[in-house]
């Protein structure tokens, strides 16, 4: 083993050769060259480092596109080899993560292209991991995506970046975030609209089967927003928060329905409040909606699915 892992090393070191002078194309080649090597010669361990090795490489030199093409060669052989979540596997998942550079350099500074690529490739990592039972590690992985593109990318993809902290745990970088964005994209006094649709979309993001895990999480960044904002605390739609995590804790329906009711001026301020409380009522109630899922009700649970590592359960 400690032969083959030598040679592996002075693989990487040739290669490493290459990207110095620039040919990531051709270093590209060497990566997934040197990877199938070890696999017909059933080095499994050494396959994997060879392809978070380029990754992690590749995603320091900019070149995303060829460190995404070799972080998803990695999760296909973890799911096709049934490798376990384990420490050691899960950290390489990390340090593709914290190899992805703090600013990226794009000739267009409003093209997604790459934030999608990547997107798609978490998202494989996200699943492998929960299907291995590492949900822990699902949130933390959730939580540092979505700060990489919170400061990437600002608040043009903060939508993006949600779907990713409403899933995770880390409920003050959530609120911290959701300061500064209020802040550059918002109105003095809508700090509320901007609380209240991230607690209604950490709680529609809920399946059955983690339903109170996100409400503990939707109660968390409650709590971590007044924190950070108390000016907001008495706003309309903070209030209504509050009060909608209580009728959840106690399965109120009829408590919601008031709710909906009296705060309904507040609440027609964004049209897809109602929808992510008819996707509430629907996982925490049983209650289908009137109008079945079309419209921005079926639009906004596809965009929930985007972040969601449980679809296919």
């Amino acid at each position: 083993m400690a032969s083959a892992a030598a040679g592996i090393q002075k693989s990487l070191d040739r290669i490493n050769s290459q990207v110095a002078s620039g040919a990531f194309y051709e270093a590209q080649q060497m990566y997934k060259t040197v990877y199938h090597r070890c696999k017909a010669r059933r080095q499994t361990e050494d396959s994997y480092t060879v392809l978070q090795a380029g990754t992690v490489t590749q995603l320091t030199n900019q070149q995303l596109t060829c460190g995404v093409e070799l972080a998803n060669m990695l999760i296909e052989a973890f799911v096709a080899d049934g490798v376990k979540a384990d420490a050691v596997h899960l950290g390489m998942v990390y340090a593709i993560l914290r190899a992805l550079p703090g600013s990226l350099q794009l000739a267009d500074p409003d093209s997604t292209a790459e934030l999608e690529e990547l997107s798609r490739w978490v998202m494989a990592a996200l699943k492998w991991a929960h299907k291995q039972g590492a949900d822990d590690d699902v949130h933390t992985i959730h939580d540092v995506f979505a700060g990489w593109i919170w400061r990437a990318y600002g608040w043009r993809q903060f939508n993006k970046a949600a779907l990713h902290y409403s899933r995770g745990a880390d409920a003050a970088a959530y609120a911290s975030a959701l300061a500064a964005v209020s802040s550059q994209a918002g109105s003095s006094g809508e700090e509320d609209l901007f609380i209240a649709r991230a607690v209604l979309q950490t709680l529609a993001c809920a399946h059955s089967r983690n339903a109170q895990r996100q409400l503990q999480h939707a109660a968390a960044v409650l709590e971590a927003c007044t924190a950070v904002q108390p000016s907001a605390a008495q706003q309309p739609l903070v209030r209504f928060c509050e009060l909608l995590l209580q009728a959840l804790q106690l399965r109120k329906q009829q408590l919601l329905a008031l709710l909906r009711g009296s705060y309904a001026p507040s609440l027609q301020l964004d049209p897809s409040f109602e929808a992510y409380l008819d996707t509430i009522e629907q996982v925490f109630f049983d209650v289908r909606p009137a109008g079945g899922s079309g419209g921005l009700l079926g639009s906004l649970l596809r965009g929930l699915l985007e972040g969601d590592e449980m679809d296919d359960d």
